[in-house]
């Protein structure tokens, strides 16, 4: 490890410049083009079915500030409204349903129950049905918004001649509907008024836009959030965030997971309003992650340590360390050393609870060999930390 702090502080710095830190003209013109391609498909969507909500959450990385290197990937929360108070009484009730050749059929034999995993019951309206024996079907939800995105994009495309181009992925596991947009070199000289004057540069814009189940569900004594005798966050962001409440989104074709995206992101995106730094200190960690710790695609690395882990991790040291002062530029690379500590003994216990539910374990259905790896890598960076910073800047 480093024993000149005042070096690995400006190593620190020099690697934010150089490796993490966004062109801002290139962000806001991707994400210009993206709000005005997700707002006309979210726009036709909603006018077929109005469970789906015309204004998503924005949630994610882009729009928690935490992005890296490049604004190419942007996640949206579509939420649909069951037209129903939903409660936990609600939830994991029997389910009647099972799949048959990608298919939901009725089952007179109830779901089982599992860990991690829930059913909600609900009611539903004509034309679009989305239930089956009164509970509400995630690959039902799934298929149908993933119908009406197809739709959404035939008619933008066929409408607006704008020569942006539009694609959607196949259904994956992912809980979200994944499309690309791309905008080619020459433009079209039909072009609708809410479309950006000035254009990105080609490249393809990775749009994530995942069915939320709107439900607001209270906190739960289990969860052990927010756990006693915390001073972080504040009370009142405490009481924010308890009423945006969990939702829930598709976990597989038959149950649903409880999601605390929008919570995530209301949580990061103005944690450092008064001058502190940790946004900072993740951003630098995800890099690391990206070209140390894990390189290569990212779905090669999906099976051992995600970004998702890293946040959590962030989440965890601010309420070790919980105020302003304690996350100032000065002890930023001090933040990040502890960070990885952190991290390097949760890898070794293969243990790393999620900050808004303590009793699930982040790191139970990853691989041994992966997460083993990940911190061998960890350990060799705390032990050469300058050299690692200085052979990427």
């Amino acid at each position: 490890m480093a024993k000149n702090t005042e070096d690995l502080h400006r190593k620190f710095r020099q690697y934010f410049k150089k490796n993490v830190e966004m062109n801002r003209k290139e962000t806001n013109l991707n994400a210009s083009l993206v709000r005005y391609v997700v707002g006309k498909i979210l726009d036709y969507v909603h006018g077929k079915d109005s469970r789906f909500k015309k204004d998503p959450a924005k949630v994610g990385s882009f729009h928690s500030h935490t992005k890296v290197s490049k604004a190419n990937e942007f996640d949206f929360s579509i939420l649909f409204d069951t037209d129903m108070t939903q409660r936990w009484i609600h939830i994991n009730q029997p389910a009647r349903y099972t799949i048959n050749d990608e298919e939901i059929v009725s089952s007179k034999k109830s779901l089982a129950i599992l860990p991690l995993k829930y059913t909600l019951t609900t009611h539903d309206k004509e034309p679009y049905c989305v239930t089956e024996k009164g509970c509400l079907v995630p690959l039902k939800v799934k298929m149908h918004f993933f119908q009406l995105v197809c739709e959404a994009i035939d008619y933008f495309t066929k409408r607006f001649k704008t020569g942006i181009i539009v694609t959607v992925e196949p259904l994956s596991k992912s809980p979200a509907v994944t499309i690309t947009v791309k905008q080619p070199d020459e433009q079209s000289d039909e072009q609708p008024d809410e479309q950006p004057d000035e254009q990105p540069d080609e490249v393809d814009l990775k749009v994530d836009m995942a069915p939320m189940i709107n439900v607001k569900l209270p906190f739960k004594d289990e969860f052990e959030w927010p756990k006693h005798g915390a001073k972080w966050p504040p009370r009142e962001k405490i009481k924010e965030l308890e009423d945006i409440g969990v939702n829930l989104v598709t976990s597989d074709k038959l149950y649903w997971k409880l999601s605390f995206a929008i919570c995530e992101k209301n949580l990061l995106v103005d944690m450092d309003n008064d001058g502190s730094y940790r946004r900072r200190s993740l951003r630098i960690m995800k890099s690391l992650r990206e070209r140390v710790w894990c390189p290569g695609d990212e779905s090669e690395n999906s099976d051992g340590l995600t970004s998702y882990h890293l946040k959590n991790i962030l989440f965890l040291e601010c309420e070790r360390f919980p105020m302003d002062q304690q996350w100032t530029m000065d002890l930023l690379d001090k933040r990040i050393i502890g960070m990885c500590k952190q991290l390097l003994k949760h890898l070794s216990e293969k243990h790393l609870p999620q900050y808004f539910n303590r009793s699930m374990n982040l790191l139970e259905n990853k691989t041994n060999g992966a997460l083993d790896s990940a911190a061998r890598k960890i350990y060799n960076f705390l032990q050469c930390t300058e050299e690692t910073l200085q052979s990427f800047i």
